[in-house]
């Protein structure tokens, strides 16, 4: 048995991955470019992917970044993001731009459906492409993957670009004159970015999430006069950070056959990665309920708990749905089974929008010597 290894939490916020994610033109790339002026970091590194290079926003006030040359290719990319990851930071660590995640989710996206055609395999969809196996859709996963690790694996400020959308709500089968606002790239960015800024109009920015102590969210809130340094002012960064670390998921690709006999017993079942009750919250019909029942089979997380980290989106939807608090762990199918019966009842909660507000708390966190 492998010896337990543990550590003591530092208490120090590590340097944040932020998500600028915003409609056309609403000044996602000034954003990013102006947090090079920030007094909090050295050098700045820019890659962009299917956006223009921003050589004029050289004349930004106090701007200073470098852009980083690649040929466009999904291995250029990478190998940019590696480098730049590898740059040895000076006084001041350095800021990695890159602009923006949603072009590289469409090129890997692509390079699949190359790949599809080529095998001329299985029928053709309404674009005239054929379909994209699973097997292929796990590469891209793979590939999404490996970029943001590399990301992670940098001891300093991160910025990342997407483009926000709004998108018609689907009710029977049929697009509705209600809009929701989804961030286009894989679906695991937004767990990725330790706090999300949407700019859904030029000049408005909205806090939507944020994992952090200092900064405390309990809805989608405005940023009055939004800056990058701001924001990594107020989630502590300019007293002090700590190196950024997580759990690596490593598979195990020389473990036993499927039915040997194992010497140890089975390791308890992994926790689900998705936020499974924001994806059943705005169900109101069995189709689309039957629809996030689907894509929980094609995830294989049907059968696992809800995790501790989407434990308040799982309260909240308890909440709405008036459905009864397990006593006991609570499982995706028990979740989608449980608003079933609600669907087909007809007991439906009220749709409303998050309430916007113009600040939220920042929490008090002691200093050394202080209680």
């Amino acid at each position: 048995m492998t010896a337990l290894q543990t550590r003591k939490p530092t208490g120090l916020p590590s340097w944040p991955i932020l998500l600028l994610a915003g409609r056309e033109k609403a000044g996602k790339s000034w954003a990013a470019v102006s947090a090079s002026a920030s007094p909090l970091v050295g050098r700045t590194l820019y890659i962009g992917i299917g956006e223009d290079d921003p050589d004029e926003y050289s004349i930004i006030p106090g701007a200073d970044f470098e852009i980083v040359v690649h040929d466009g290719t999904y291995p250029g990319i990478l190998a940019a993001v590696k480098a730049a990851v590898a740059e040895p930071a000076g006084e001041k660590p350095t800021l990695i731009i890159v602009d923006s995640m949603t072009r590289l989710w469409n090129l890997i996206g692509d390079n699949m459906q190359a790949i599809a055609n080529r095998r001329a395999k299985g029928r053709k969809n309404a674009a005239g492409d054929f379909t994209i196996s699973m097997d292929l859709w796990n590469v891209a996963a793979d590939q999404w993957s490996t970029v943001m690790d590399a990301l992670r694996a940098h001891q300093g400020p991160a910025i990342l670009t997407a483009r926000l959308d709004p998108v018609a709500v689907v009710e029977n089968g049929q697009p509705t004159t209600q809009k929701e606002w989804k961030i286009q790239g894989h679906k695991s960015l937004p767990f990725d970015a330790t706090a999300i800024i949407e700019m859904r109009e030029r000049g408005q920015f909205l806090i939507t999430g944020v994992k952090s102590a200092r900064v405390q969210l309990d809805k989608p809130k405005l940023f009055p006069e939004f800056t990058v340094d701001r924001l990594w002012t107020d989630l502590g960064v300019a007293d002090g950070t700590a190196d950024r670390t997580h759990a690596t998921v490593q598979t195990d690709r020389t473990g036993a056959e499927p039915g040997a006999p194992r010497e140890e017993a089975p390791a308890p079942a992994p926790v689900a990665s998705i936020d499974w009750a924001k994806e059943i919250m705005p169900v109101r019909d069995l189709d689309a309920l039957k629809a996030v029942h689907q894509r929980a089979v094609q995830e294989k997380e049907l059968g696992l708990t809800v995790g501790a980290d989407h434990k308040q989106s799982t309260l909240d939807l308890i909440a709405a749905w008036k459905l009864p608090t397990p006593k006991d762990a609570l499982t995706i199918a028990a979740l989608i089974q449980a608003v079933k019966g609600k669907v087909e009842a007809g007991e439906l909660p009220t749709a409303a929008e998050p309430t916007l507000t113009d600040a939220w708390p920042v929490a008090d966190i002691p200093k050394d010597g202080e209680s």
